[in-house]
C-alpha cells in the first residue's frame, strides 16, 4: 500500500505545476523545453546511482512514454494559460479507466483476480463512479466539447504511458529505485531533444526563451515536473493495477480548489464535489488492501 503515497504525492505536484503557468503566462512550447532542460540538470547529480538495464526494450519504452507524456505537457501548459490548471484533470478518469483496462489485457491474472473478488470489484466501480460524478461537478465550468475533445486523446495515451511503465520498470528488487530513476532521466533526454526539434522546425526559438521570467518558471516547473512524474512512475510501478494511480489524480483540482479558496480567489467549484472526490479515494484505497 506504500503505492497511495507516491500516487498522492504526484497529485499535489501535478496540481501545482498545472498551477504555474497560469501565473507566468509562458509560450507553452517553450516552456516544455526549458522546464525539460531544468529537470536534466537537477537529476545529474543522481547519476551515479542510477542502473541503466541492458535490455533495449526499457529504453525504446522510455522513448515512447516521453514523446506521449511531451504532448501532454505542452497541452498543459497551454490549457493552464489560457484557462487555468483544474482544467486538465477534467479528463483523469478516462486516464483511469484506460489505464485499468488495458493493464487487465496486459495481465490475465489481475482479470482472474477480479473475477474472484466481486467486493472488491464493486468497490473500484464505485470509486470510479463517484469519482467522476465529484469531478463532473467539481468542474462543470469548464467541461465543454472542445476542452474534451482536447484532453480525452491525451488520457488515452497516457493510460498507455503508465502501463508501459509499470511493464518495463522492474519492481521489488534493489534495482527498482535507481532503475527509475535512469528510466526517468531518459525521458527527460528525449523529452528535450524532441521539443527542440519542434522549436526550431516552428521558428519559435527566440530571446523571451532565456528572460529570467522564463528561466524562473522553467526551474519551478522543472523541479515540480520531475518531483511529479518521479513519484508517478514510483506509484505506478508499485501499484497492483496503474489504473489506480491515474484515478488517484482526481485529487489534482481538489488540491487547486483548496489553494484557490485559501487565496481567496474567485472559484465556482462547490466544496461538496470536492469531497466526494476524495471520498472516491478513500474508496479506491480501502478496495485496494
Amino acid at each position: 500500500m506504500i503505492w497511495i503515497i507516491y500516487a498522492i504525492a504526484h497529485s499535489l505536484f501535478r496540481a501545482i505545476f498545472a498551477e504555474i503557468n497560469r501565473l507566468y503566462q509562458i509560450d507553452a512550447w517553450q516552456l516544455t523545453f526549458v522546464h525539460a532542460v531544468c529537470a536534466i540538470l537537477f537529476l545529474l547529480p543522481l547519476v551515479p546511482f542510477m542502473n541503466w538495464p541492458a535490455d533495449p526494450s526499457f529504453y525504446s519504452a522510455a522513448a515512447l512514454v516521453a514523446l506521449i507524456i511531451t504532448v501532454g505537457i505542452v497541452i498543459q501548459l497551454n490549457l493552464s494559460s489560457e484557462q487555468n490548471g483544474r482544467t486538465t484533470g477534467i479528463a483523469v478518469p478516462f486516464e483511469a479507466m484506460g489505464a485499468f483496462a488495458i493493464w487487465l489485457a496486459v495481465d490475465p491474472g489481475a482479470l482472474e483476480m477480479y473475477a474472484n473478488d466481486p467486493l472488491r470489484l464493486m468497490g473500484l466501480g464505485a470509486a470510479f463512479v463517484i469519482a467522476i460524478f465529484g469531478l463532473s461537478m467539481l468542474r462543470r465550468h469548464d467541461i465543454n466539447a472542445r476542452t474534451m475533445s482536447i484532453m480525452i486523446p491525451v488520457a488515452v495515451t497516457y493510460a498507455v504511458a503508465g502501463v508501459v511503465t509499470k511493464v518495463v520498470v522492474p519492481f521489488g528488487t534493489e534495482e527498482m529505485i535507481p532503475a527509475i530513476l535512469s528510466f526517468v532521466l531518459v525521458n527527460y533526454v528525449v523529452m528535450t531533444i524532441a521539443m527542440g526539434a519542434v522549436l526550431l522546425l516552428k521558428r519559435r526559438v527566440d530571446d523571451t526563451m532565456r528572460s529570467p521570467r522564463t528561466l524562473q518558471a522553467g526551474l519551478i516547473t522543472g523541479m515540480l515536473g520531475l518531483m511529479g512524474y518521479a513519484t508517478f512512475v514510483t506509484a505506478v510501478v508499485m501499484a497492483p493495477n496503474p489504473g489506480y494511480v491515474s484515478l488517484t489524480a482526481v485529487l489534482v483540482p481538489v488540491w487547486l480548489f483548496i489553494y484557490h479558496h485559501a487565496k481567496h480567489r474567485n472559484d465556482h467549484s462547490s466544496a461538496a464535489a470536492a469531497l466526494l472526490v476524495i471520498i472516491s479515494v478513500v474508496i479506491l484505497v480501502l478496495s485496494t488492501m
